[in-house]
């Protein structure tokens, strides 16, 4: 069962990832879910589970049109609204789960293939996170997990907002751990896992760096929850001020325009 800190979690990170316009702006990482299913080595059949799906638009329904039978969980499930929308209009079938990666409903070996992408890695105990993978991969089968590394863009910008926002509460382990190799491999060395780990690149491309900075404001949720807290603190144009200047150090564009190069882990686990 799980204890009133885990709800006050839970209900942070759904109210979260509900706020702004996940559905657009997870356009971003469409990159990284076309990698992942390659690596995932579908074929039409497998059963497949999405966890942190969102909207579907990354991973899930390109699963299902590839063949596999998917079903996508989150904690968020005020998201699946544009996610059934997206699979009628791809004419697919998914199921869609409210669930906690840490608490899966699932039985164990439900699923030959097992999928996180920037999904898993959010839930504050990564021991039981990496456990419940493992659980629902039947043997045989795959996990592929994507995490941000610690020293991108990502990651420096966990350590900005964390900056402007009250410490985690004990115990809850900080999302940018999982962007650190030796992490990775003693978190699934716990439950008896190895995992393979690549470093890739996605890039996030807008004409300005002011775009960027905008549309993080307007679309990205726990920009747009920080926003409610700092803002009538009167915090609210500094921290767009150091994001614009975290932007600028990490833009690889020469024109005037922005080309962000976010680097993130693939974490494969054979089973």
């Amino acid at each position: 069962m799980s204890s009133p800190d885990a709800e006050k979690l839970r209900a942070r990170a759904r109210a979260s990832w509900a706020a702004g316009d996940w559905d657009g702006f997870s356009a971003l990482i469409t990159p990284v879910g076309e990698l992942v299913l390659e690596r995932a080595a579908l074929a039409p059949g497998i059963r497949l589970l999405d966890v942190g799906t969102g909207s579907g638009g990354n991973v899930a329904i390109p699963a299902a049109l590839r063949g596999a039978q998917v079903t996508g969980s989150d904690i968020t499930p005020e998201l699946f609204v544009h996610a059934r929308r997206r699979a009628q209009e791809a004419g697919v079938e998914v199921e869609w789960v409210e669930a906690d990666a840490q608490e899966l409903p699932f039985a164990d070996a439900s699923f030959e293939r097992v999928i996180s992408t920037f999904g898993a890695m959010f839930a504050p105990s990564h021991a039981r996170t990496a456990a419940e993978l493992v659980r629902v991969c039947a043997p045989g089968g795959r996990i592929v997990m994507t995490t941000w590394v610690t020293d991108g863009f990502a990651g420096e910008l966990f350590k900005l907002t964390g900056s402007f926002m009250p410490p985690p509460p004990a115990g809850a382990e900080p999302p940018p751990l999982w962007g650190v190799t030796e992490h990775i491999e003693e978190t699934f060395a716990k439950v008896g896992a190895r995992p393979a780990i690549a470093r890739e690149t996605v890039a996030f491309d807008a004409p300005s760096v002011a775009a960027v900075v905008a549309r993080y404001a307007d679309d990205f949720g726990p920009f747009v929850v920080l926003r409610g807290v700092i803002e009538p603190q009167g915090r609210w144009q500094g921290f767009l001020e150091a994001f614009a200047a975290l932007v600028g150090r990490f833009n690889r564009a020469a024109d005037g325009s922005a080309s962000i190069g976010a680097d993130y882990l693939v974490i494969t686990v054979d089973r």
